[in-house]
């Protein structure tokens, strides 16, 4: 089973790697060197854009995981507390979770392949430690954890998948609330991402004799070399800084 806490591009996003690095390649290259020894930089280039997407999508994959398992959480626990067994209750929950989300998304995969484990009588408690590790999500970590000691211990595994649910939900919650707090600071920090390039775009076309000295020279180079470096570093700083971590 996959390691969820990498990420693997498909070929869709790899030809959207190259397409964006393509794009800021270009756009530098105009931009700070009016030169085509600035392509260049397109592996360095391809190499952010690589990082900036894996790290988006996996965020995204991680955020979908969690409400998918909150929600087979929820499903097992009103199960269980129907009277059925806890292999029952995965084998019709998987069912209740399919017509839910369909086959082919992450945690209906997961589902089928616990209940397939199940019937070759593995203990559900380990095979929901092995999803936890290869998930690399804290919150699926600490339920399986807490599962197991219940389990082994002979604990009251319905109030676990209730109180587990629930906290759950109250964290992604909490984590709703403040991406509706910060949106606009986003919107904000992306926008100012992209006032210097504007500032440089509109000099360039309204009055280009004003940057010619930065071009075509050792100096000018220079510095706008360093110029690209601030400018970059700044706009990872920001990024940091409104990034939202659970």
């Amino acid at each position: 089973m996959p390691d969820y806490s990498k990420y693997y591009f498909s070929r869709k996003e790899w030809l959207v790697c190259f397409s964006i690095a393509a794009a800021g390649t270009g756009m530098v290259a105009w931009l700070f060197y009016r030169s085509v020894y600035a392509v260049l930089l397109f592996p360095l280039c391809l190499e952010i854009s690589k990082r900036q997407l894996r790290r988006y999508r996996k965020e995204k994959r991680e955020q979908e995981m969690l409400y998918q398992f909150q929600e087979m959480l929820q499903i097992i626990a009103g199960l269980l507390k129907a009277g059925y067994s806890m292999e029952n209750a995965f084998r019709e929950g998987e069912r209740d979770f399919v017509q839910l989300y369909g086959k082919e998304c992450v945690m209906a995969r997961e589902f089928a392949v616990i209940n397939h484990q199940l019937r070759m009588n593995i203990p559900i408690e380990k095979l929901l430690e092995d999803f936890a590790e290869r998930s690399g999500i804290e919150e699926i970590e600490s339920f399986s954890q807490v599962f197991g000691f219940a389990k082994r211990g002979g604990g009251d595994v319905v109030k676990i998948f209730r109180d587990s649910t629930e906290r759950i939900a109250e964290q992604i919650e909490v984590q709703r609330e403040i991406e509706t707090l910060i949106s606009g600071k986003k919107l904000e920090q992306k926008i100012m991402a992209l006032v210097p390039c504007g500032i440089l775009i509109y000099i360039g076309v309204g009055m280009p004799e004003f940057l010619e000295p930065l071009y075509g020279n050792l100096p000018g180079v220079l510095i706008m070399s360093l110029c690209l470096t601030v400018y970059g570093a700044s706009c990872l700083l920001a990024q940091k800084i409104v990034e939202v971590h659970r």
